[in-house]
């Protein structure tokens, strides 16, 4: 459940290249144009872009990850991420972050740091929103109506909503307690077939774990094969996005014929279906319960959903192709924004706003990690 509130800012305007710059604000000018703000703060990374009434872009930025319960500068990094993008004339900020939950302690502190990071004290102008970044990703792909969010990015969670605005989560548990089929897990696995390997227990594995060794640039045979491992390990600036980004070599060697990475590929998506299926069956009238072929109406999010060999058996379980979202995830964040600040956006403004996040963030094609 988000949470909203309003407050006043202190100021920033966008510089020729689109980058923000601090300036303090004075007299309301009334040339600024009246602009919203939307934040995707994932588990590896966080992206902001500032739109004007029309859904031009005015201003974006990425920075790391936001997630209280992944990274223990969280604060500093979403403090940061926000100086650079005030505006005197922002009329409402949304953010979809990891970790989120109203009734969590810790959520409390996300919105105070939100609140610093805009110069937006209680009682202000501008109205704030917060939520869990997978509500955010949800209304991106579906624009409120119903169906299910499978996002896998780092972590994993399925977000139901059904044809009357029930709704069920399901996963989300981070990394220590589930997170199944995301790609930390993913990357994880992998590398417990390679340590497998090294330990010579698992020597029909070798050709997986050969491979992801050299895309790691790290040695499969010798002495200190086990120990340049541990150091990769060791020196990563944060392990769990290093190992979440692992996903996507493994999709690599899925590609190339690796029946190991297709197999590993093929688990993740059985586990984000039955997240998918159960959070459906959650939201269905009456019943509760959903018959096990029930084709799912479903949508999809996150890095590790790039991957073919793992949308494919998704689909294959929800008995369903998937819907292509709509917009990704950071519109989801976009389109509260102007509700919130009173703006009526028609087709044109959210095909605008679409194509500027394509070309903006292209990486993430229409997901996010």
């Amino acid at each position: 459940m988000g949470t909203k509130a309003s407050s006043s800012t202190g100021a920033a305007t966008s510089t020729p290249n689109g980058a923000p710059s601090d300036v303090t604000s004075g007299t309301p000018d009334s040339t600024v144009p009246d602009t919203i703000l939307a934040i995707d703060g994932g588990g590896t990374h966080t992206r902001a872009v500032l739109l004007t009434r029309d859904a031009g872009v005015l201003a974006h930025a990425s920075g790391p990850g936001c997630n209280p319960f992944d990274r223990p500068e969280w604060a500093q990094n979403l403090h940061d991420l926000l100086h650079r993008m005030r505006h005197p004339a922002l009329q409402a900020a949304t953010l979809g972050m990891a970790g989120y939950d109203a009734a969590r302690p810790s959520s409390a502190e996300q919105e105070q740091v939100a609140r610093a990071g805009l110069a937006a004290p209680v009682g202000g102008a501008i109205r704030l929103w917060l939520e869990n970044d997978v509500e955010t990703a949800h209304r991106a792909a579906f624009g409120g109506g119903a169906g299910v969010f499978v996002l896998a990015g780092t972590g994993s969670v399925a977000m139901a909503r059904g044809a009357g605005g029930q709704i069920a989560r399901v996963g989300g548990w981070g990394w220590l307690l589930g997170d199944e089929g995301g790609g930390y897990w993913i990357g994880r696995k992998a590398l417990g077939h390679v340590t497998r390997f090294l330990d010579g227990a698992a020597r029909r594995e070798a050709a997986f774990a050969t491979a992801l060794l050299h895309r790691l640039g790290l040695p499969a045979t010798g002495d200190n094969a086990a120990d340049a491992l541990r150091e990769w390990v060791r020196t990563r600036a944060h392990p769990r996005s290093a190992m979440a980004a692992l996903a996507h070599v493994v999709d690599d060697l899925a590609h190339a014929g690796d029946m190991q990475a297709t197999a590993l590929l093929q688990r993740a998506g059985t586990h984000l279906a039955r997240q998918a299926r159960l959070a459906a069956s959650r939201v269905t009238p009456t019943t509760g319960h959903m018959p096990e072929h029930t084709p799912v109406v479903w949508s999809y999010g996150g890095s590790v959903m790039n991957s073919l060999t793992v949308r494919h058996t998704v689909a294959e379980h929800l008995g369903a192709a998937p819907l292509p979202p709509a917009l990704p995830p950071l519109g989801g964040a976009a389109l509260r924004s102007a509700e919130l600040a009173g703006w009526a956006w028609d087709e044109t403004c959210r095909a605008r706003l679409g194509n500027a996040l394509a070309r903006i963030f292209p990486a993430d094609g229409q997901t996010n990690a």
